[in-house]
This record gives structure tokens, C-alpha cells and sequence, in this order.
């Protein structure tokens, strides 16, 4: 989909997709990591797109050590589903208007941590 295109209808999903490493445990000195990737949608009012209903958790990695560049694999699945979204788009029924559309997202911005 050309960029162009893509700004001309309202519906199409602009998104942030932010990943944080976080401590389950809460103890500074454990190895255990836990990779949080989230999907935020930048579609809403700025005071709405930060609050947490409006986030979408997508992934959580699990590991017993640091992964390190071993993080790198497992998005790959996230990724083909936001290229899908970009490149084809998805049917979704929009219940407001009674009707299907053709649904197209991108990713706006990264965030990691």
C-alpha cells in the first residue's frame, strides 16, 4: 500500500509498538527476564492512547536468562501479521456503519527499553 493511500481513510490503524524488559520477581540480581511487546493505538486522543485498556500486549518472552540478540526471533510471527496489515489489509466488520471495510495498519513508531 502506498503511504498516500494509507492517510486518505480514517480507519486505518496507526501504531506504536514498544517492547520493555521487566522483572517478574523483583529482585535486582536474578538472571529471569521477561520481554513485554506491546501494540499501542495512535489512532486515539493522546490521553487515551497511554492508558492501559488501550494497549495491546501481543507478546511476552519468557526466558530464564538475558536473551540478548535471541530477541530478535521471536517477533518474527508479530511482524508477518503487521506486514499482512500493511501490504493486503483484513476484512473487519464495523459494527457502527453495518458494514465490512478493508482494515490496513502501520507501524508509526518503535519504542524499547
Amino acid at each position: 500500500m502506498l503511504v498516500s493511500k494509507f492517510w486518505e481513510k480514517e480507519r486505518n490503524l496507526r501504531l506504536e509498538l514498544a517492547t520493555d524488559e521487566m522483572n517478574p520477581f523483583g529482585n535486582l540480581s536474578t538472571n529471569h527476564s521477561s520481554w513485554l511487546v506491546l501494540l499501542v493505538i495512535y489512532n486515539l486522543s493522546p490521553w487515551l492512547c497511554m492508558k492501559r485498556k488501550y494497549m495491546m500486549l501481543s507478546m511476552m518472552i519468557l526466558g530464564p536468562r538475558k536473551l540478548g540478540n535471541g530477541i530478535n526471533v521471536y517477533p518474527s510471527p508479530l511482524i508477518e501479521d503487521l506486514r499482512k496489515l500493511w501490504d493486503e489489509g483484513v476484512d473487519v466488520f464495523d459494527g457502527n456503519q453495518k458494514e465490512i471495510f478493508k482494515l490496513h495498519a502501520m507501524v508509526f513508531c518503535t519504542i524499547t527499553f
